[in-house]
């Protein structure tokens, strides 16, 4: 005869639920999201797929950024949004893994546009022409094909001219983690340009 003490019960649906919206539970959650999502991934986003708070979701990805720092893959902020890339400085084995060519990289030009956008957070063809004094098109079309940079919209001014910013892929290939680890550099005289349109966005 079965007594009290042999009796088994089902475990508890809520409680186990409840337990994985703990720090450890919701940490692993979002970092499933990461890795299978083909973009990086805003606080807010993650919130609304995990029901965690962007608070919440914000300390686990604290404590995954802490967890991945020495390893193969890390994890970036990139302008609010969070992705998992590999370590910069396993970017020579990945492209003999991929068959990339080592030898193709940024021309001059191209890295002067980059720091422009890089350091002013966004930019025109024009006002990264008038920071540089020469004509920049074929910079920024070598940037683009690498996805260092992306349009990220168009001004609402004559010509509707195209505004861009840096991505993810520039975090990683500069190994940063965020744009806040940028070195410190005294563009801003060059490129506070109180014409631009840019000023009243």
């Amino acid at each position: 005869m079965a007594t009290d003490s042999d009796a088994r019960t089902e475990p508890d649906k809520d409680a186990v639920a409840d337990s994985l919206q703990g720090d450890f539970g919701l940490a692993r959650t979002i970092e499933g999201l990461l890795f299978v999502a083909d973009r990086a991934l805003s606080a807010a986003e993650l919130g609304g797929v995990t029901g965690a708070s962007e608070i919440e979701v914000r300390e686990a990805l604290r404590g995954l950024t802490d967890h991945y720092r020495a390893r193969g893959i890390i994890l970036i902020e990139h302008r609010n949004a969070f992705r998992l890339v590999s370590a910069p400085d396993l970017a020579d084995h990945c492209r003999r893994l991929l068959g990339l060519d080592q030898r193709r990289q940024p021309s001059r030009a191209a890295l002067e546009t980059l720091g422009i956008v890089a350091y002013r957070g966004q930019a025109t063809r024009a006002e990264i022409e008038r920071v540089r004094g020469v004509d920049s098109d074929s910079a920024l079309a070598s940037l683009l094909a690498r996805n260092l940079i992306r349009e990220a919209g168009r001004l609402d001014a004559p010509g509707r001219p195209a505004v861009f910013t840096t991505t993810d892929t520039f975090l990683a290939y500069f190994g940063l983690t965020s744009l806040d680890e940028l070195p410190d550099l005294d563009l801003e005289p060059a490129l506070d340009d109180p014409d631009s349109p840019l000023q009243n966005t």
